[in-house]
C-alpha cells in the first residue's frame, strides 16, 4: 500500500513538473506584416498631414508613438453607444471584415495585448515615445502637458499609428492614425488598407477629426 501511494505521489509530482507554470502566449502570425504596414505608412501619411489642418512648420518634426488599440466588434444587440475613436477602433462587419470571421478577430485582438513594439524593425531612424511615457507626462500636476512635452521632445509633434489589425486573408488591415502639435492643432482618422501589388493602398477613411 505504501509503495502504491508513493507511486501516485511520484506521478503527480512528475505531471506538475512538466506542466507549464504560466499560460502559453498565443503566437502572432501577423508580426512581420504589422511592421511592413507601419514602415510604408510612416512614409505615405506624411503627405496627408496638411489635410488635417497641421501647420506646415511642424512637418518633418515628429516623435512617433506606435499604440495598440482595443478592437470593439460590432454588436447590433447592444444599446450602448460606441466608444470615441481615441479609446479604440470600432470594427463594423462588412464585405471586407466578414462577420463569419469574428472568432478570428477576437483571437487577433487578444494577441495585441502581447505586442511589444521594436523600433529596430522600423527602417527610418526616428524619435519614439509610448502611451506610458505620455501618460506620465500628463500626470505631472505642476505643469501643463504640452509645456512638459516640449521640454522633453523639443517642440515636436506626436504622430501616432495604431498597430495594424488584419482580415483573416491578410489582404486588408485597419489602422488608426493621428497627429497632434498642441491643444488646438491636431487631427486623425481611421482607414482601411488593401495590399495591391505589394503596396498597402488606402481604400476608405472614416472617423475623421480635426482640432
Amino acid at each position: 500500500m505504501k509503495n502504491y501511494i508513493l507511486l501516485i505521489l511520484i506521478l503527480v509530482l512528475s505531471c506538475k513538473k512538466d506542466s507549464p507554470k504560466t499560460e502559453a502566449i498565443i503566437k502572432d502570425e501577423t508580426t512581420g506584416l504589422k511592421y511592413e504596414v507601419l514602415n510604408q505608412l510612416i512614409d505615405v501619411e506624411l503627405n496627408d498631414d496638411s489635410l488635417m489642418g497641421i501647420n506646415k512648420d511642424f512637418i518633418n518634426n515628429y516623435v512617433y508613438n506606435i499604440s495598440t488599440k482595443k478592437i470593439y466588434l460590432e454588436n447590433k444587440n447592444s444599446n450602448e453607444p460606441p466608444p470615441p475613436p481615441n479609446f479604440g477602433i470600432n470594427l463594423e462587419y462588412d464585405s471586407i471584415f466578414l462577420q463569419k470571421d469574428s472568432s478570428y478577430y477576437i483571437q487577433q485582438d487578444k494577441t495585441l495585448s502581447n505586442f511589444r513594439f521594436n523600433k529596430n524593425r522600423i527602417k527610418k531612424k526616428l524619435y519614439f515615445t509610448s502611451n506610458e511615457e505620455l501618460y506620465k507626462i500628463s500626470q505631472i500636476k505642476s505643469s501643463d502637458f504640452w509645456n512638459e512635452f516640449n521640454k522633453r521632445y523639443k517642440d515636436k509633434c506626436i504622430r501616432t499609428f495604431s498597430v495594424p489589425f488584419f482580415t483573416k486573408n491578410k489582404m486588408f488591415c485597419i489602422v488608426q492614425y493621428s497627429i497632434s502639435c498642441g491643444p488646438l492643432s491636431g487631427g486623425g482618422n481611421t482607414a482601411v488598407y488593401k495590399k495591391i501589388k505589394g503596396k498597402w493602398t488606402r481604400m476608405k477613411t472614416f472617423d475623421m477629426w480635426v482640432s
